[in-house]
């Protein structure tokens, strides 16, 4: 039996208001399944929503398969959905991605090769394709504070190099592992950083994170979230997941130096620019955690 014969595939895209969405995403998700010498099969996991959009699902693809989730989790949703699935690698995504009709089975080939492959991801352009938007990803404590950014100087040089990754929200993933780790950890709902939660927690039981610069994809983030939440709230969210990461991974005598050294002025300097939103994480971050709730 060959490998694609034995690597079966299912490509999750997870939906939330994606009437506008799915017309531009899916029809390409689809060709792209079929194009694949993996067995593929596309599936929809529905949060719960006002303008689905699944009436168009069920008319243009009837062979797409839709989940509901029973409440809308966001990317925890995977969690509930996931041990459903027999498929042994699931590429997850967001109802806001149009991809390249090839990029499935560069993303494949490494849990071919590399048994210890948890995820392996694609290169991310804007959606109209004019501009690079990720490639692999950095993350590490940079002056007392947690960062993960794609868009590190240099990036552009390195988008075309296969490398090693920090982390990702979607792409590529062994759903064994996935679920092994717990998914996608509640506490940072209803979002931001429960990505790369679940990455830094991967890197640490040993398994290897992949950039497939062949596999490109096309993102015009946060469409939905955004839209949900507002600019504002998501920086604030951004920010009060950036430190209860921090204080849920981060331990020891050298962190806790840095950390508390220049937390004081980084909330002084952010204070003094009138940038609420860290303020106003950094006090739901330490609620959170005095009231015991992470």
């Amino acid at each position: 039996m060959t490998a694609s014969q034995t690597l079966r595939v299912r490509v999750i895209v997870l939906n939330y208001e994606g009437a506008a969405l799915l017309p531009q995403c899916l029809p390409g998700i689809v060709e792209a399944a079929r194009r694949s010498s993996y067995p593929t099969e596309v599936a929809i996991l529905d949060n719960p929503s006002k303008n689905a959009g699944l009436d168009y699902v069920r008319t243009r693809f009837p062979e797409v398969r839709i989940f509901a989730a029973p409440r809308n989790r966001i990317l925890c949703s995977f969690n509930d959905y996931l041990p459903e699935v027999p498929e042994p690698i699931v590429i997850l995504l967001n109802n806001d991605i149009r991809v390249d009709p090839g990029f499935i089975d560069p993303l494949i080939e490494k849990f071919k090769t590399d048994p210890q492959t948890f995820l392996a991801v694609p290169r991310v352009m804007s959606f109209d394709g004019t501009t690079l938007e990720a490639a692999r990803a950095k993350g590490g404590i940079r002056f007392g504070i947690f960062q993960c950014d794609a868009r590190y100087p240099g990036y552009e040089k390195e988008a075309l190099t296969p490398s090693e990754t920090f982390s990702s929200g979607f792409g590529a993933f062994s759903r064994e592992k996935f679920l092994a780790l717990g998914g996608y950890d509640d506490r940072y709902l209803p979002g931001i950083l429960e990505d790369v939660d679940l990455c830094y927690r991967a890197r640490k039981a040993g398994y290897h994170l992949y950039y497939e610069p062949q596999s490109v994809v096309y993102h015009m983030g946060q469409v939905s979230f955004k839209k949900e939440f507002g600019v504002t709230e998501t920086a604030v969210l951004a920010h009060r997941n950036t430190f209860l990461f921090m204080w849920k991974n981060y331990s020891g005598f050298s962190f806790w130096i840095r950390h508390l050294f220049f937390l004081p002025l980084r909330l002084a300097f952010a204070a003094c620019r009138g940038k609420w939103p860290m303020l106003i994480g950094f006090y739901r971050a330490v609620k959170m955690t005095v009231k015991g709730k992470v």
